[in-house]
C-alpha cells in the first residue's frame, strides 16, 4: 500500500530538500496545499494568521481531507509536511466532542488558550498520542506547526446531532474545554492509518468502512476518558436542552446584547435562575460569559469580512473602551484586533 523512493531518489530528494515521499499511498505523488485550497475544504471560519503570503503560496504538501459521515459526525484526516511555519486558526461555533489520534508530528494545537497534549514527536521515534476535547460553548482552535515537520493526524468530531440520534446524552461533558489524554493501543493507531490512506474503495462502501472504523476509534477513546467521570449524574430534561439550544441561537443573534437576564428570561418563557442553572449545566459557563464571547466572534468576524473599524468592532462586542477591547480580543483569539482586520 505504502511506496519507498529506491536510494539513490531518495539521496536526491535530500539533496534538493523536496517533499519525502516516503509513506504516501503508492502512485499518488504528495499534492502541493495552498491558502486557496485550505480554506475551501475548512469552511467558514478558518483564518490563515501567518505566514503572510499571497493565497496561491504553497504551505503544505501531502493529503488533507474532511468528510462528513453521518449527520453530526465529521472525519478530519491529515498526512502532512510543512513547507512553511505556519499558524492557523478555525472558530468552533457548535457544542462537540472532538476524538484526536496523532500518529507522528509536534505542532501545536490550542483550544482557546489551553493546550492540547498531542505531542507525537516525528519518526522513527514517533509515540501516537491520543486526547478527546469537549467544548461546551464556541471558542477558537489554533494550530501552530514548524516548517520541515510532518503530520499525521485524525480528528472525529461529534457534535449534538450525533448522540442524539443514537438516544446518548453527553451531559456527562460538562466542562467546556474538558481535555482528557487517552493512550491509543496499536490497534487504534492501525485503525487511523487506514482512515488517512483508505482503502480502493468508493461511494457508500468507502463511507461505511470509514464510519466503522471511526466507531472503534471513538469506543476506544470514550471508553478510557469516561471511566473517572462519575455515574448515575443527573441529566437535564430533552426539553431543556432544546430551550439551552434556542437560548443560544437567540444571545449569537444580537438581539439579546442589551438585555438583562430577567428580560432575557422573558423572552425565554423561563425562570431566570433556572435559565440560568440549566444553561451552566448544560454549557459550563453562564448566559453572560457566553454573551461576551459571542460578541467578541461577531466583532472578528466583521473585522475579518466587513472590513470594519477596530473603533467599530469594540462597539459590536460591548466595549465603549478601545484598549479593553484590544486586551479581551487578544486573551480569546490570540492576536490583536488590528491584526485581525490586516488580513481582511
Amino acid at each position: 500500500m505504502f511506496a519507498s523512493p529506491p536510494p539513490a531518489a531518495a539521496r536526491t530528494a535530500r539533496r534538493k530538500k523536496t517533499f519525502p515521499t516516503r509513506g504516501f499511498a503508492a502512485g499518488k505523488p504528495p499534492s502541493s496545499i495552498d491558502g486557496d485550497r485550505l480554506g475551501a475544504q475548512v469552511g467558514r471560519g478558518h483564518q490563515l494568521l501567518c505566514p503572510n503570503a499571497g493565497q496561491a503560496t504553497p504551505l503544505m504538501q501531502g493529503s488533507f481531507s474532511l468528510t462528513p459521515l453521518r449527520d453530526g459526525m465529521s472525519l478530519h484526516c491529515t498526512d502532512v509536511v510543512q513547507l512553511q511555519d505556519m499558524t492557523t486558526q478555525y472558530a468552533i461555533e457548535e457544542r462537540s466532542i472532538k476524538v484526536m489520534l496523532r500518529l507522528e508530528g509536534n505542532a501545536q494545537v490550542m483550544v482557546g488558550r489551553q493546550v492540547l497534549p498531542l505531542d507525537a514527536g516525528q519518526a522513527p521515534n514517533a509515540v501516537p498520542r491520543g486526547a478527546v476535547v469537549t467544548l461546551n460553548a464556541p471558542d477558537t482552535l489554533q494550530r501552530q506547526a514548524r516548517a520541515g515537520g510532518r503530520q499525521r493526524m485524525v480528528v472525529l468530531t461529534l457534535r449534538p446531532a450525533w448522540f442524539d440520534a443514537l438516544r446518548i446524552s453527553p451531559d456527562v461533558f460538562r466542562e467546556h474545554v474538558s481535555v482528557r489524554p487517552w493512550e491509543p493501543s496499536r490497534r487504534a493507531t492501525a485503525i487511523a492509518e487506514q482512515l488517512i490512506h483508505p482503502l480502493e474503495l468508493e461511494g457508500p462502501i468507502l463511507r461505511l468502512h470509514q464510519e466503522s472504523r471511526a466507531l472503534e476509534l471513538i469506543v476506544e477513546a470514550l471508553s478510557q476518558t469516561m471511566t473517572d467521570m462519575p455515574h448515575g449524574a443527573a441529566t437535564l430534561p430533552a426539553g431543556c436542552h432544546q430551550r439551552v439550544r434556542r437560548l443560544q441561537a437567540f444571545l449569537d443573534s444580537g438581539e439579546a446584547d442589551h438585555l438583562d437576564l430577567r428580560a432575557i428570561a422573558v423572552y425565554m418563557g423561563c425562570n431566570a435562575n433556572t435559565l440560568q442553572h440549566e444553561f451552566r449545566d448544560v454549557c459550563g459557563q453562564s448566559i453572560y460569559d457566553y454573551l461576551r464571547c459571542s460578541r467578541l466572534r461577531r466583532a472578528a468576524h466583521a473585522l475579518q469580512h466587513e472590513g470594519v473599524s477596530v473603533a467599530r468592532a469594540a462597539e459590536i462586542a460591548g466595549y465603549s473602551n478601545q484598549a479593553n477591547f484590544s486586551t479581551a480580543f487578544r486573551r480569546h483569539f490570540g492576536l490583536p484586533p488590528k491584526h485581525c482586520r490586516n488580513r481582511v
